[in-house]
């Protein structure tokens, strides 16, 4: 990709596959996700301490940046915890916003 060429704020899934791809993250969040920070264009989510969750957090991760190629995916590793971490451009902190409410922590 060129340098300063934009990624559109789109996703390539068809409907049916946006919905099975909703479920797939919000079964994610009740089993690993343990609190949600949103600040502009940055999320990030504490994930349960397990190896599982991890590697959870990074297949649903890169099979979300491969169908909405604007989204950034990184996992953070620090001593007692760790966090999945999502970040978009400036002008897709709704989509952002959208994505954090399905990872939102159950009441």
């Amino acid at each position: 990709m060129e340098v300063g060429a934009r990624i559109p704020i789109a996703c390539t899934l068809g409907p049916g596959e946006q919905t099975d791809r909703v479920a797939e993250w919000e079964d994610f969040a009740r089993t690993a996700v343990t609190g949600v920070e949103v600040q502009g264009t940055m999320a990030r989510f504490h994930l349960e301490d397990s190896d599982e969750v991890l590697l959870a957090a990074a297949s649903l991760s890169q099979r979300e940046k491969e169908c909405c190629g604007f989204f950034e995916f990184a996992i953070e590793l620090l001593a007692g915890d760790r966090w999945l971490v999502a970040r978009v451009p400036p002008g897709a902190e709704e989509a952002l916003a959208g994505f954090a409410g399905h990872l939102s922590a159950p009441s």
